[in-house]
């Protein structure tokens, strides 16, 4: 019997390859270091390889897996790029508190079956939790209402 390739799985794991490459290749004069003393390379390094790796593991699986007979949905790329770039324009002028509950009910809004109220308690805890980690634990710069 002949298998086919899933060609939706194909081109998602080449395109996660071209991600990892792509990474791979901006990071590719970065001191890596030691696995004691991180260099700022290892990190970018270490992820863009684990990302190439399982994108090719993800294109092996898909000459296996059924082709998918649903047609892909642009309203969900659409609203996830959309909230995705407007948190990146909003993040500096509104600060990180807006541009994240803009991003979460974008992303959320195109979610089958998700409430606002789920959305904005989502939206809540990871203000909440980012403002902590990224903010106050690591203290990158960033205004959480406005800047």
């Amino acid at each position: 019997m002949k298998t086919k390739w899933n060609r939706p799985e194909l081109l998602a794991a080449s395109a996660f390859m071209a991600t990892g490459f792509g990474a791979l290749w901006i990071a590719r004069d970065y001191p890596v270091g030691t696995v004691t003393r991180m260099g700022p390379g290892f990190v970018p390094i270490a992820i863009s390889v684990l990302l190439i790796l399982s994108a090719a593991v993800v294109a092996m699986q898909s000459r296996s897996l059924p082709a998918s007979a649903t047609r892909p949905r642009l309203k969900p790329f659409v609203f996830i790029i959309g909230g995705i770039l407007a948190w990146a324009l909003l993040v500096d002028r509104v600060g990180f508190v807006p541009s994240t509950v803009i991003l979460v009910l974008a992303c959320a809004s195109v979610e089958i079956g998700s409430t606002w109220r789920a959305s904005l308690l989502l939206a809540g805890g990871l203000c909440a939790a980012g403002y902590a980690i990224f903010i106050r634990g690591l203290g990158i710069p960033l205004s959480p209402f406005g800047g």
